[in-house]
């Protein structure tokens, strides 16, 4: 089950996108993983973050495409999907959020999923996530 966590500090990368987007006055999504794992492991745990909205996939990340994605959406309603997903592991988790988007704000989703340990970093026990929609 995926875990929220408003508190959390966005990371460096996704702050200095978000500016740009929001200097652009864009409206739409920034998905961010934090993925540690290099890109040639061999673990079980790999997975694959992604938005999806009406069944339709808006974005990914993976260990190998670890840099914030925007897609551009129109303003209103909309009904997302977080997943993770882990093919080896068979063990992913997904929930849903209605987000109501005005003229020029982003949705803000930064992932931690569950990843093997290295040694300066611990993994969560569960998927957690950090959403917010943020205001120009």
């Amino acid at each position: 089950m995926a875990a929220l966590d408003e508190s959390k500090r966005l990371p460096l990368l996704v702050r200095w996108r978000l500016r740009k987007e929001q200097h652009r006055k864009r409206t739409g999504v920034l998905l961010y993983a934090e993925i540690r794992e290099p890109p040639r492991s061999l673990t079980y745990k790999a997975g694959v973050v992604s938005l999806w909205e009406n069944g339709v996939e808006l974005c990914s990340r993976s260990r190998d495409s670890k840099m914030p994605k925007f897609v551009e959406l129109p303003p209103g309603a909309h009904t997302f999907e977080f997943k993770v997903i882990r093919v080896r592991a068979g063990k992913s988790s997904s929930f849903q959020r209605v987000v109501d988007l005005d003229e020029g704000e982003i949705l803000v989703a930064v992932c931690d999923p569950v990843q093997s340990n290295v040694f300066y970093r611990r993994s969560p026990d569960a998927d957690t996530w950090v959403i917010r929609v943020l205001s120009p």
